[in-house]
């Protein structure tokens, strides 16, 4: 009898798995103490600086060419602790205070495609919302199993761009977590 019921667990999974939606998101929104132009200078203009403020990145740097006249790249090289990444930028927009970019190399094996749109909001004159919104679509049967832990550790990864962001923007020097990355 134990058979059975474990034989029709396994089929319901394996049907779900054809079923169910494959992609996960996460978004995180943070109000900044500083205004919208100086937030932008630093999560736009200077999108390929990311490892002065992120504690996600070890470096970074600009490549590719321009796509945008705003700015004379085209995708940001990274290095983090999983190793090189590179995200291409798919629009970036410095009147709305919008970019949108995904992952060419280097994302998670379980992902079949990840991007990505950080947007402002001013809120005041010394005021600015930040809102990151992270998408995956994962691939296999792995994938699908980890749907839930993936979404909570792109929350929680939102989360912390999010707080290095602020942090960097009202203090002009990065996160105590950050600082304590680069010790180690």
């Amino acid at each position: 009898m134990l058979i059975y019921i474990l034989a029709a667990i396994v089929a319901v999974i394996i049907g779900l798995y054809f079923i169910v939606d494959k992609k996960v998101s996460a978004q995180k929104e943070l109000v900044i103490n500083k205004n919208i132009d100086d937030v932008w200078e630093i999560m736009g203009t200077q999108f390929d600086q990311v490892h002065l403020w992120s504690t996600n990145f070890k470096e970074s740097k600009a490549g590719g060419s321009a796509k945008f006249s705003s700015i004379p790249y085209s995708e940001r090289i990274t290095r983090t602790d999983r190793g090189e990444t590179i995200q291409e930028l798919d629009s970036f927009d410095p009147t709305n205070h919008t970019l949108t970019y995904h992952i060419t190399k280097g994302a998670p094996g379980i992902a079949k495609y990840a991007s990505a749109v950080w947007s402002l909001k001013s809120s005041g004159e010394n005021e600015t919302t930040v809102i990151l919104a992270f998408k995956m679509e994962t691939k296999g049967f792995l994938g699908f199993m980890m749907m839930p832990l993936i979404k909570k550790g792109m929350g929680k990864s939102a989360l912390e761009i999010a707080e290095d962001l602020k942090h960097y923007a009202e203090n002009g020097t990065p996160h105590p977590r950050k600082v304590k990355s680069q010790q180690n």
